[in-house]
This record gives structure tokens, C-alpha cells and sequence, in this order.
């Protein structure tokens, strides 16, 4: 069966709606499909040549019924050509459909994928691992959230709707009850999160939605904050982590070393500045303004002795203190 690559919308509309009246019995013909779709039967008759002889759709004339019929299967119907742009996107959701692997998630999405991928069957002769050697995606992994809960809560983001539910901080001993505007919800960084306006609390928080327990959408509706964006959001920390602080604050970390012609090489947040210190580019001072030091802190403390906090005091006393403890830890042992 041969793929939709011309006429227009409009068009492609009416074969939908000829195939599926077709398919429901009945046996219409030009006459009562042009008065359905309010057409010419000359229209109809274009559109009827374009299925069987374009797209190849069993479309057949019971000339004993007076209307069409179909002769043969159509199960793969509607297929569209694929272009080179549509190979690299499903590439690209095929890796990230990997990156799900064995979760609620992908078996919900995997029946969508497969029938997408059912369109290159006769017209590409291709391997994926063909595909594989020309192209390299690293999978983090994500995972595994709740298919149910993220569907109530992707609801109730775009349906504007209140949301409660029994919340358990990292740090927390015991569950609290929370209500949510819910802003935005989505994978970040290999986890699930909910971005919202924190009733009880007046403020943005974010959630990790494997925490959340006891979810009830509410009658209650809201209106979503015009000027809100997600990535102005974020923008004052490393990944998910929203900041409580009223203003960034500049951080500058001195790197040596292999770690410093990485830090060169990556960005890891819009702020970011470099500036080479030795001829060599193996001293590199790093600058960048966030509101959120947990999470540079973490930064950091993984590059080891090729990083060095020289600013804000408040983030070298974290990392000393961070790594006074990691070598007590390890004191007599």
C-alpha cells in the first residue's frame, strides 16, 4: 500500500471519511458520499481514484449493491511516506523508548511505536543497527512512575485542575498532605516530576512523582500563570531542582586537569563562562549564576581534587563539610 504524499488537509479528510464510511457497510457511492461531505461527485470520484490507485486501498465497486465496498484488507491504512526526517525522529524515539524499557510506561507506549514502525515495512530496506552505527544516543534510564498517576496528573495539568496527595520529603520522616496547582509535568534528567504552585505553602515546588501517594484531582480549578516557562524555572539550578533564594549568586570553581578541558567542552547551565588560566587550557575558572548549590555541590564533589570552590564561601564550606564527613566515614575501616 502506497503512502498519503499529496493533496492537502482538506483532501485528506475526505479519504478518511470515505474509507471509514465504507468500512461501516452500507455500500455508499458518489452520490450519498458527495452529499455527506457536502462535495461534487466529481470530487468524490477524484478522491475514490486517488485511494485505489496512489495508495492502493482495496476500494472496490459492487456494481449489484450500487456502492463501494472493500475487497481486501485495510488494516494498514492511513500510511504516509516517510521521509529522512521522519527516519531520524524514530530513531530517536525508538532509543528513547529503550531508555523506559521494562517500565508501566513503555507498555503503554510501545503499541503506538510499533504501528509507526509498520510503515517502513516494503518501503525502506533498513536494519536499526544500521542506523545504530551512524548514530549514538546514551541512555540514562529513567524510572519507573505509576502509568495512572501520571496520567491523572498530565490531566490535570492541562486541564487546569487542583490536586492533592500525601507527600514524603527525601529528608522527611513522615508523609504530608499537599495541594497542588499543577504547572508542568514530565521526565527530567531520568526522573518524574510535577512542577506546580504549592497551595499550603505559597510557593513553586517540585515533586518526584514515585513520592506522591494518595493523588485526587480536584474540582477545583486554576489558571496557569501567563509568564510561567519551565525553563526560566529551572534556570536558577544544574537539573530539576527548583531555588528558594530571592536572587542567584555567582558561582566560580577553578578546574585543572583532564576536568578541565571537559568543563570546556559541556554546558551545564545558560550562565555558564569559561576562561582559560595557563597557556595550556589545563586551568580553567568556571563561572556560573544559580540559585540552587545542592546540586553544583554534588557537581563538584564528582570532578574530586581537579575542582576547586573559590566562590560563593557558602558553597566551599558545604563541600568541605561534605568531604570532611566522606573521609570520617572512612576512618578506621
Amino acid at each position: 500500500m502506497s503512502g498519503f504524499s499529496g493533496g492537502g488537509k482538506v483532501q485528506m479528510r475526505r479519504i478518511y471519511g470515505i474509507i471509514e464510511a465504507v468500512k461501516g457497510g452500507g455500500y455508499p457511492n458518489c452520490r450519498s458520499l458527495a452529499d455527506k461531505m457536502e462535495v461534487t461527485q466529481k470530487t468524490i470520484q477524484r478522491d475514490v481514484t486517488y485511494i485505489q490507485d496512489q495508495l492502493g486501498v482495496p476500494l472496490a465497486y459492487n456494481k449489484s449493491l450500487h456502492g463501494y465496498e472493500l475487497s481486501g484488507d485495510c488494516s494498514d491504512f492511513p500510511v504516509f511516506e516517510i521521509q529522512v526526517e521522519d527516519l531520524a525522529a524514530m530513531f530517536l524515539a525508538r532509543h528513547a523508548m529503550k531508555t523506559v524499557k521494562g517500565t508501566k510506561l513503555a507498555e503503554a507506549l510501545q503499541p503506538a511505536f510499533e504501528r509507526l514502525t509498520q510503515q517502513l515495512d516494503g518501503k525502506v530496506n533498513m536494519r536499526w543497527s544500521d542506523l545504530d552505527k551512524v548514530f549514538l544516543v546514551k541512555e540514562i534510564g529513567v524510572v519507573d512512575a505509576d502509568l495512572t498517576l501520571f496520567g491523572k496528573l498530565a490531566e490535570a495539568v492541562l486541564k487546569q485542575q487542583e490536586v492533592s496527595f500525601r507527600y514524603r520529603k527525601i529528608g522527611g520522616k513522615t508523609s504530608l498532605r499537599r495541594r497542588l496547582q499543577p504547572y508542568h509535568v514530565g521526565e527530567i534528567d531520568g526522573g518524574w516530576y510535577v512542577i506546580g504552585y504549592d497551595v499550603l505553602r505559597d510557593g513553586l515546588r517540585t515533586f518526584a512523582i514515585q513520592r506522591i501517594k494518595g493523588l485526587n484531582v480536584l474540582k477545583t480549578s486554576f489558571d496557569r500563570p501567563d509568564d510561567f516557562q519551565i525553563g526560566q524555572h529551572l534556570g536558577g539550578s544544574l537539573g530539576v531542582w527548583d531555588h528558594n533564594q530571592a536572587d542567584p549568586v555567582e558561582v566560580i570553581i577553578e578546574v585543572v586537569g583532564w576536568m578541565a578541558r571537559i568543563v570546556q567542552e559541556r554546558l551545564w547551565h545558560p550562565t555558564q563562562t569559561t576562561r582559560e588560566l595557563d597557556a595550556t587550557g589545563e586551568k580553567v575558572e568556571l563561572r556560573m549564576e544559580l540559585g540552587n548549590l545542592e546540586e553544583v555541590k554534588h557537581l563538584v564533589l564528582g570532578w574530586g581534587s581537579c575542582a576547586r570552590v573559590i566562590a560563593p564561601l557558602e558553597l566551599k564550606n558545604a563541600v568541605r563539610d561534605e568531604l570532611s564527613a566522606m573521609a570520617r566515614s572512612y576512618q578506621g575501616k
